[in-house]
Formats: C-alpha cells, sequence, structure tokens
C-alpha cells in the first residue's frame, strides 16, 4: 500500500465528491476496518492563521450535532499537512454518494403533498435542532445549506435526507470558499492558465471552445450556490450571516421541491406554478423568503405544521376548483351597449369544516343573487330632440355572456355564546361583555381582485342602484382601459382594496350572501379561544400576518387561526355590516342575542387591522369605523351568510 493511499489512521478507497471546501474520499478506518467519508480541507488553509483560529474554535460544537438528518461527524485530524473531518458514510451499495439534486432528477413525477412535507420536514427538524443547540453560547448555523449538501439515503420507509457540510462554511471562510469556486471552474474548463496571461500578452479571454456538456453543470453549480445565499449574505461588508440565513435558504429549497424552478425577482406563488399542490405552501414560503430578516420566523417546523393542517380533503384547491365557469376576463361591459346576463344559478358552495359543538349538520343558505345597477329617469323631453328626418342609429346588441361568480369556501361557526369586548382596550371596546350569537357561515379568506372584478363586469362600471362608489378603481388594483377590466400582474389574488361599505354589500348581493356583523366576525377572529388577544393567540408576529409593511399579501399566505379562516388579522380591514356606535357595547350588555349593531349611525364597522397596521391594530377586540362611502386602499372584506341543516 503506498503512503499515497494513506491518511493519518485511514486508507483511501477512492474520491467521491469534490466542491470549494475541499474533496471528499471514501475511507476505512486501518484498525476498525469501518468505512467513513473524509472532508478534506485545502491544504493552503493550513498556512492561514485566521483560519486554525476559526477551526479551534468552531469544530468541537460541530461535534456535539446529534440528529438522525444531519451526518455525524466523528471526529477531526490533522495528517500530511492537511485538515480533515470524519464523518459517517452515506453511500449506496456501489459506493457512490446521492445529493438531493441528483435524486430529484431521477423521479419520474412530481412529488405530491405528503411527499413533500416528508422531505422538508426532515430538513426544517434538523435545522431546528440545530439553531436551538446553544454551544459555546451561541446557535449552530450551516451557512450553505442547498441541494448538493443534502444526501439521500434510500430506506424501507423513504428516502432519508441528511445534512452535510454544516458549519464548515464558516469555519473556512468566505474568501477561500470564492477564491475556491472560480479556481474549480477554471480548471474543470482546462482554461486556468488562461485566467492570468503571460506578462505583456494583450489575451483577455479564453480562446479553447468550450463545450455546453462541460459548462451546463457548472453553470447550475454556480447558481446553485448563489441563489440559495440570503440577501444579507450576498451584501458586502454583511455581518456574519446567522439564523434567519439558514431559514431563507430553506425557503429557497422548499420553493425548488414544490415548483422545480428557484424563486427569483418577483416570483410567482407555487399555488400558481404547480396546481396538482393542494396543501396552502404559499404561507411557508412568503415566510421563510421574507427579504427582511426580521420578518422571518425563529423556527420553520410550525409553519411547516401549518401546512399540514390546511390539507384539503374536502377542501379541494381553493384557488382552482371554484373557477370552472366560461368568463372571459375580457367581457364587455353593458355601458358599451353589450348586454351582460348575470347568472341566478349559483355554483356550489364548498365547506371546508364546521367548528362548534353539535352532531347536526350545516350547510350555507345563500339567497338568490341578485345585482342593483343604478337607474336613471328617462327625459320626457328627449324624444322632441331627435331629428325626425334622419334615422335614428341604434348599436346593435352582442350576444349575452354569463358571468358566473368566483365563490369563496366558508367555514361554519356553530352558535354559541361568548364574551366580546375588552377591560383594557379603547374606551369603545368596554365593557367585556356575553353575547350570543346564532350558528352562520364566513367565508376563509377576503374577497379578492379577481373575484371582484367580475362583480365589476357583471355591474357595469362602478356605481350601486342609489349612485354610490363601488369602488375608486385609483385606490384599487383594477384599472379600465378602453373599456375593459385588467387586475395588475401579480395582485390577481390579493385582496381586493378600494371597495366602499356599498360595494362590499353590493357584491355580497350579487353572490347571495351578505356582510359578517361585528359580533359574528369577533366570534370568528377568536377562533373558538375565550380570550385571546389576538386571532392567533396571545401573541402575533411578521409570520403569522402582514402589518407594518408596505403593500398587501395574496390571501392564505399566513397561517390560519383555529378556525380554519386566513388574514382575520392584518392584510385589509374588513368592512362589517353594523353602524357603528362608540357606547354600543353599553347596549348590548342588555341585548345579548345576536346584535347587530345600532338602528342608524353615520359610520360603519371595519375590523382586523391592515397591512399598514401596528400590532395593536390587530387586537380581536380591537374596532375601527369610517364613512360607508370612504374608499381607501387599506379596505376590503369577506362575506357571510345564514345557515341551515342539511
Amino acid at each position: 500500500m503506498t503512503e499515497a493511499n494513506i491518511l493519518g489512521d485511514y486508507t483511501i478507497i477512492k474520491q467521491i465528491g469534490h466542491g470549494p471546501l475541499g474533496s471528499v474520499l471514501l475511507a476505512e478506518h486501518r484498525f476498525m476496518k469501518k468505512q467513513y467519508c473524509l472532508k478534506v480541507l485545502p491544504m493552503e488553509l493550513s498556512q492561514d492563521r485566521a483560519f486554525i483560529q476559526r477551526f479551534e474554535e468552531e469544530v468541537g460544537r460541530l461535534v456535539c450535532l446529534s440528529h438522525p438528518n444531519i451526518v455525524k461527524v466523528h471526529n477531526v485530524s490533522y495528517a500530511s499537512g492537511r485538515y480533515f473531518v470524519v464523518t459517517d458514510c452515506v453511500v449506496d451499495e456501489m459506493g457512490e454518494t446521492t445529493n438531493l439534486s441528483q435524486h430529484m432528477l431521477s423521479l419520474e413525477e412530481h412529488l405530491g403533498d405528503d411527499e413533500l412535507f416528508s422531505l422538508l420536514e426532515q430538513v426544517a427538524d434538523a435545522l431546528d435542532y440545530a439553531h436551538g443547540l446553544q454551544v459555546g453560547g451561541k446557535p449552530l448555523v450551516h451557512r450553505e445549506l442547498k441541494l448538493n449538501n443534502i444526501l439521500v439515503s434510500k430506506e424501507e420507509a423513504g428516502p432519508k435526507l441528511l445534512l452535510t457540510d454544516f458549519g464548515l462554511a464558516k469555519i473556512v471562510g468566505e474568501g477561500p470558499i470564492l477564491t475556491r469556486t472560480y479556481k474549480s471552474v477554471a480548471e474543470a474548463l482546462g482554461i486556468h492558465d488562461e485566467i492570468a496571461p503571460p506578462p505583456g500578452s494583450d489575451r483577455t479571454y479564453s480562446s479553447r471552445p468550450l463545450d455546453d456538456h462541460e459548462l451546463k453543470p457548472l453553470h447550475a453549480s454556480f447558481l446553485q450556490n448563489f441563489l440559495f445565499l440570503a440577501p444579507e449574505q450576498k451584501r458586502l461588508g454583511a455581518k456574519d450571516a446567522g439564523v434567519k440565513a439558514d431559514i431563507f435558504a430553506f425557503g429557497v429549497l422548499a420553493y425548488f421541491l414544490l415548483t422545480g424552478q428557484f424563486p427569483e425577482g418577483c416570483f410567482d406563488p407555487p399555488s400558481e406554478l404547480s396546481p396538482h399542490l393542494s396543501w396552502n405552501w404559499n404561507a411557508l414560503i412568503t415566510g421563510c423568503l421574507a427579504q427582511n430578516p426580521d420578518k422571518r420566523p425563529e423556527q420553520i417546523m410550525p409553519l411547516l405544521k401549518a401546512v399540514r393542517a390546511s390539507k384539503k380533503s374536502s377542501v379541494a384547491s381553493r384557488f382552482f376548483a371554484v373557477q370552472e365557469a366560461p368568463v372571459e376576463m375580457e367581457l364587455a361591459t353593458a355601458a358599451r351597449g353589450e348586454s351582460v346576463q348575470v347568472s341566478t344559478h349559483m355554483m356550489q358552495q364548498r365547506v371546508i369544516s364546521t367548528f362548534g359543538d353539535g352532531q347536526e349538520t350545516l350547510r350555507p343558505h345563500l339567497n338568490e343573487g341578485f345585482i342593483e345597477r343604478p337607474e336613471i329617469d328617462p327625459d320626457p323631453a328627449a324624444q322632441f330632440l331627435v331629428d325626425q328626418t334622419v334615422k335614428h342609429y341604434e348599436p346593435k346588441k352582442k350576444e349575452n355572456r354569463l358571468i358566473e361568480p368566483i365563490l369563496t369556501d366558508m367555514a361554519i361557526i356553530k352558535g354559541s355564546t361568548y364574551t366580546r369586548g375588552s377591560n383594557e382596550g379603547s374606551r369603545d371596546e368596554m365593557p367585556r361583555h356575553e353575547i350570543h350569537v346564532e350558528s352562520f357561515a364566513i367565508d376563509i379568506h377576503p374577497v379578492t381582485n379577481e373575484q371582484f372584478v367580475r362583480f365589476l363586469e357583471a355591474l357595469g362600471g362602478e356605481k350601486d342602484s342609489n349612485h354610490n362608489d363601488v369602488i375608486r378603481l385609483k385606490d384599487s388594483r383594477i384599472k379600465r382601459s378602453a373599456g375593459k377590466l385588467t387586475i395588475e400582474s401579480g395582485y390577481a389574488k390579493h385582496p381586493v382594496v378600494g371597495v366602499t361599505w356599498y360595494g362590499a354589500a353590493a357584491y355580497a348581493k350579487w353572490i347571495g350572501k351578505r356582510l359578517p356583523t361585528e359580533a359574528e366576525w369577533e366570534l370568528a377572529a377568536k377562533g373558538g379561544a375565550e380570550y385571546p388577544t389576538f386571532p392567533s393567540g396571545d401573541e402575533i408576529d411578521k409570520s403569522k400576518a402582514n402589518y407594518f409593511s408596505s403593500d398587501t399579501t395574496p390571501v392564505m399566505s399566513y397561517p390560519t387561526n383555529p378556525f380554519g379562516l386566513y388574514d382575520m388579522a392584518g392584510n385589509v380591514y374588513e368592512w362589517c355590516y353594523d353602524w357603528y356606535g362608540y357606547n354600543y357595547y353599553e347596549t348590548s350588555v342588555q341585548e345579548p342575542d345576536n346584535p347587530k349593531g345600532p338602528l342608524q349611525g353615520v359610520y360603519r364597522v371595519l375590523r382586523g387591522g391592515c397591512w399598514k397596521s401596528l400590532k395593536e391594530d390587530l387586537r380581536c377586540s380591537k374596532r375601527h369605523r369610517n364613512n360607508p362611502g370612504t374608499v381607501n386602499g387599506t379596505y376590503g372584506f369577506r362575506c357571510a351568510a345564514d345557515v341551515h341543516d342539511s
């Protein structure tokens, strides 16, 4: 056996990998006769004092890692001028490793929700474990999570994922990693000597023809290294990347597994790119890929469990299943002389779940939908103003077109007695008192732009029968150009904004529903808890709601409350049916059954806070109000309905 085949106490079998962090060797311990993988760090590092200091400080922390989804580090050693890390051997019967990138390429069909959850759960659990393992007063951070650093072991229960190279990026250092990356690319292309031309040479680029078969894998490897970096890691002079950088990388990993693409720029949500998936993966991606590290969650598993809780066995696809009506977005409006037929046949209303005591089966009771258009009294003198010598032109009426609404799934909240209001909040929330609310159904998310634009097409304008504005388009994401309504790119599934109370009520009538009462809204927001501060519980953060931000987010981007309802806190204020009364709760104490607000007033009630709000405004008991004709880029709504036994 030659000396070249020996490294310390290990006999080298073969090289099985190579990257910026060094070579990976399959080896056997000379005395124990057990196989291990050796991660041999670049030789030049042994002369780098900064590396040696980092190595001594950090390497002991890596040995503490003990998790079924992290490759176990058994030993760290130095021999023949090289530092190397000894880890478990994750190879197949041929002595070859399979990383997650290779595994995904080998699949012949898309993974389903359960399979994707199984893969992501393993990675998330490993990261949360390491981040919570305080060794030396600091969490353990991977810093270079990517597809190639996740090994796949095929077992009877399914693929088992193991994270490798945990924490090595910090030990090796950013400079050596970048240098080795560029050097590896040059060597692989055979142009290493041409990177630094001889003195006096005017050659500034390689003259060697490069084969696509050589370029493509290198290009993919470079992109993978770059795209998994968090924004703070890409900035020069940025502070040391921490836990939130790993969470961003996990978001990139999840997005790739869900869609087969990497998230770049203003990327589409998984629900649009992967219609075969039925769980609400959008919330996970939104939370993990926030540009600001402070807006990313501290842990991944709670978000992932919320995704699993969004299973849609009876829900099917909330965004896709209800869009089967043959409607074109370019429907001509009645104002242009076309006849628009409003559908009076309501599509089947989907119910996702029923919450509360009792065994009876309840269904939403939808009324016959109708629309109230503005009417103009005819001018009796008009007939005398027509020139009778010229034939009067009347535009040809075009064929009727059917406009079907897109219904939102509903959750049924069974009737109950609960305590509303607060003794610690604003004066108009006092006193805290008990009321009884009958069973009702409520939409699981606010009405979206794509839903409201169909209403506008059916209405033929932006006025109701009393000539009240239903929406002010300049304050919304819906635009009218040459008579056609369009939605700004990327905002179809955002909640509609710029809607007046009149517009919200008119839309609800069109689909046979109504606006929720303030009492129903607060009961739904509390999710069955007695005194929750927020719809999410006693605490709320940026991973649970959209607030104190710069814009709306797509509906269903955050976890649900216990009733399966989205965006009960933040995103948009929601119009309620009730007139607002500052002292109304004092009256409501005396009239506790199904309170519906004062008989008259100046303002209508708004609830829930919005994307601009501070945390205080997201409380379940927080009341807001405004004139029913007011429009605002933060005002939206959701619908409710009475229920009946099915």
